[in-house]
């Protein structure tokens, strides 16, 4: 005789116990399960909006159809960040638009971290860092855009790193004085002037550290400083194969076919793409002491690097068959008076090539391309959510060129008067 195993009891009495299911959580037991507490978020931006004066703005279009006009207003930077905390994670999304290069709007920062147990949010002993994040070399580099004393990065560091973000993954922390920060990196800064977006096409990863310290030895003085190292790989474009041609030449300029002007251009096979080592060291070191009259601090930055140019002089050993190592380095004072007015002084210089040679008379001679500025500033501050930034830029160059076609210093001095508030 079969009995139905859910409808019988004890010594086989029938029973109108029901059956066991799978339980459901109460909503105690699911609260134990998944916590109730909710992300912590927080929006903050900024929007810069300035007029700047440049000697080197004419009426005229570049080749290619880019206005060198660069006397105008505009927005520098309209940013919108969003943070969200959670337990022992942040989630950080920070947008931008601007009109620098026209209208423009995109992403500037898109991370998740995840801190160590124990570690605080300010200085943390562990943090990973995983997207779109900030590049981990120097001082000035690493300071955000809304907080830099002066308006922009110095030229080197541009040229270096056309921005200061990249994607990749950081691990980064304090321990007492010393400071850590460890990246893996795509190798392709995202230009924070708008644009098309820019992906690395050589699959090597860069890596860059800045190991350095931050110590106050007093109440009324803090000594920061650091040393950053990158190594990675550059990528050669490479050429396309082109056929031969017949190509007419007008040397005498009277708009006719005459002999001699006709001219053979051979054809010439493809170039393959390909990469090339790069890398770059820098140091940094600042001191910041505070009197009765105001806080006063002194930065000195300094970086040496090869093939690493890619904003100004872009770097392409490849092509010019030889390494193009290129010098960075500035020295910055600023003084804040109270809480309301700061002013400073930035001297800058890079020195794109460091091995360049020019021909003078048949005979090959060093040659000496230099970019040196000297930045006074002025700013006035209403709160901590307004200010308003005067800076001049003195620049020296050898990017001009005189009427019998020597280097020469180009007339591009800039003024530039730019409002801030944030949000």
């Amino acid at each position: 005789m079969f009995c139905d195993p859910h409808r019988v009891g004890v010594a086989g009495v029938a029973s109108s116990t029901p059956p066991d299911l799978p339980r459901v959580a109460t909503p105690a037991v699911a609260d134990e399960l998944v916590p109730s507490t909710a992300p912590t978020v927080r929006i903050s931006g900024y929007v810069q909006a300035q007029y700047q004066y440049d000697q080197s703005s004419s009426d005229q279009l570049a080749p290619g159809g880019t206005p060198l006009n660069q006397n105008h207003f505009l927005v520098r930077r309209g940013r919108v960040r969003v943070t969200a905390d959670w337990q022992s994670w942040q989630a950080v999304l920070e947008l931008d638009g601007n009109t620098v290069r026209g209208p423009a709007a995109g992403l500037q920062r898109a991370e998740l971290t995840w801190l160590a147990p124990g570690a605080t949010r300010d200085k943390p002993w562990l943090a990973v860092t995983l997207g779109l994040t900030d590049i981990p070399f120097g001082d000035e580099l690493t300071v955000p855009q809304d907080q830099l004393p002066f308006l922009e990065r110095s030229a080197g560091s541009q040229a270096f790193f056309t921005g200061p973000r990249d994607a990749g993954l950081r691990l980064h922390g304090a321990l007492a004085w010393f400071r850590y920060d460890l990246a893996a990196m795509n190798g392709a800064p995202l230009d924070e002037r708008g644009g098309l977006p820019s992906l690395d096409p050589a699959r090597e990863l860069d890596f860059v550290s800045r190991l350095g310290v931050d110590a106050a030895p007093t109440d009324t003085l803090r000594i920061t400083g650091g040393i950053s190292y990158l190594t990675g790989r550059g990528f050669s474009p490479g050429t396309d194969a082109s056929k031969a041609q017949v190509v007419w030449r007008d040397f005498n300029g009277d708009g006719q076919l005459s002999d001699g002007e006709l001219v053979a251009v051979p054809a010439t096979a493809a170039v393959a793409s390909s990469t090339f080592d790069r890398w770059a060291v820098g140091a940094d070191l600042a001191a910041s002491l505070r009197t009765d009259i105001g806080l006063t601090k002194l930065s000195v930055e300094g970086a040496l690097g090869n093939n690493i140019d890619r904003g100004l002089f872009a770097a392409d050993p490849v092509i010019s068959g030889r390494d193009q190592r290129g010098l960075t380095g500035l020295v910055a004072l600023t003084h804040d008076l109270q809480r309301w007015v700061y002013v400073g002084v930035r001297a800058s210089l890079y020195r794109p090539d460091l091995d360049l040679t020019d021909a003078e008379r048949g005979v090959l001679v060093p040659a000496s391309p230099r970019y040196d500025v000297i930045s006074p500033v002025l700013g006035v501050r209403w709160s901590q959510y307004a200010q308003v930034v005067a800076q001049a830029d003195f620049i020296r160059d050898t990017l001009g060129r005189n009427s019998t076609g020597a280097p020469a210093d180009a007339a591009n001095n800039r003024f530039t008067l730019r409002a801030q508030v944030r949000f």
